[in-house]
C-alpha cells in the first residue's frame, strides 16, 4: 500500500475522492476536520482497497463514508474474541471462535443514526467497539503465515446487538443465535478512516 490512512471525502467542488489525510497522529486529523483544515493527497479508485494516487492535494470539505453497503458484501465476524467478555456473559472460552456474518445493510457510517428496529425496543440493545479489517483481495486455503499479505488496513467498528434476540431462549432458542440479533440495519458502523498495515 502507497498510504497509510486512507478516507473517502468530498472537495470544495464536491467532488468525491478516496485519500490520504495530511496528519502526523490521529488526534491531529480530528482536530484539522473540526477547524475545517484538513487536506488530503487524491488517490483515484473505485474501492478503498485498490486507490492509485494521482499526487495532488486538496481540502477535505467534509468526509464521506469510507466503507458503503456497496463496498462491503458481507462482514465476517469473529464472536467471544476476547476473554474478558467472555467471562462477563458467564460463558467458558471456546475451542475455536465462534463466526457470524452480517450483511452488507448492516453498514453504517461513524455519524449515523442507529435505528432500533420495534422488534427489539426492549432496551436491551447495546454495542461493543471493536478492531475491524478490511480484505484486500481475495483468496482462498491461504496459510495462516501469509493471512495479512490480504488485510488491506484496519479501522474501529461497533458491533451493535439486540441481546434480547442474542441470548434469550424464549426468542432466541436454547442455544445463543448471532446472524439475526446483531444484522439488523445500520447495526455496524464503521469509522471514517482505513489505517495501513505499516
Amino acid at each position: 500500500m502507497s498510504w497509510d490512512r486512507l478516507i473517502r471525502f468530498v472537495d470544495d467542488n464536491d467532488v468525491e475522492h478516496f485519500g490520504e489525510p495530511q496528519v502526523q497522529d490521529e488526534s491531529e486529523f480530528t482536530a484539522l476536520l473540526d477547524k475545517n483544515d484538513l487536506w488530503a493527497v487524491v488517490y483515484d479508485g473505485a474501492s478503498p482497497v485498490s486507490p492509485l494516487t494521482k499526487g495532488e492535494r486538496v481540502h477535505v470539505k467534509a468526509l464521506r463514508p469510507l466503507l458503503t453497503p456497496k463496498d462491503v458484501p458481507i462482514i465476517r465476524c469473529i464472536g467471544l474474541n476476547y476473554v474478558k467478555h467472555i467471562k462477563e456473559g458467564g460463558r467458558t472460552p471456546p475451542p475455536y471462535p465462534s463466526v457470524f456474518i452480517k450483511p452488507a445493510t448492516s453498514v453504517a457510517a461513524w455519524n449515523e443514526d442507529v435505528p432500533i428496529p420495534k422488534v427489539a425496543q426492549d432496551g436491551t440493545v447495546d454495542y461493543e467497539g471493536e478492531l475491524a479489517f478490511v480484505i484486500g483481495k481475495t483468496g482462498k486455503n491461504i496459510p495462516k503465515e501469509q493471512a495479512l499479505e490480504y488485510v488491506a488496513g484496519y479501522l474501529t467498528a461497533n458491533d451493535v446487538s439486540a441481546r434480547a434476540w442474542q441470548r434469550d431462549p424464549a426468542k432466541a432458542g436454547g442455544v445463543p443465535q448471532w446472524c439475526f440479533s446483531k444484522g439488523f440495519d445500520k447495526f455496524a458502523p464503521f469509522s471514517p478512516v482505513l489505517v495501513s498495515m505499516s
